[in-house]
C-alpha cells in the first residue's frame, strides 16, 4: 500500500521548477536518426541560433536549445545563394 500511495504522491517543488526547463534537458536526447532536434507540428524545438539550416526546414520556425531562451522564436532564412541559418524572427 505504500508503494501505491507514492504514485499518487503530489509533485516535489524541486520538480515543479525541473518541469518549466525541460527544453535543456530533451534537446539532449538523441533522436534514432542522430538528430537533436524535434519537429512539432509547424515549428522546430532544439534549433541552435545561427546553425545551417536543413533543406527541409527552409522557411520554418523553430525555438532555441537552450533552455533560458526557450521562449525567443527563430527562422531558417538564405543567407547567401546556398547557405541558411537559423536567425532571430
Amino acid at each position: 500500500m505504500a508503494a501505491a500511495s507514492l504514485l499518487f504522491a503530489p509533485a516535489s517543488a524541486a520538480s515543479a521548477a525541473t518541469a518549466t526547463h525541460t527544453a535543456a534537458g530533451w534537446c539532449t536526447k538523441k533522436q534514432p536518426d542522430g538528430r537533436y532536434i524535434y519537429k512539432h507540428g509547424k515549428h522546430w524545438d532544439c534549433v541552435s541560433p545561427g546553425a545551417f539550416c536543413a533543406s527541409y526546414q527552409h522557411g520554418g520556425y523553430g525555438y532555441s536549445r537552450h533552455a533560458h531562451a526557450h521562449t525567443k522564436r527563430y527562422k531558417c532564412v538564405r543567407y547567401t545563394a546556398k547557405i541558411w541559418r537559423w536567425k532571430a524572427a
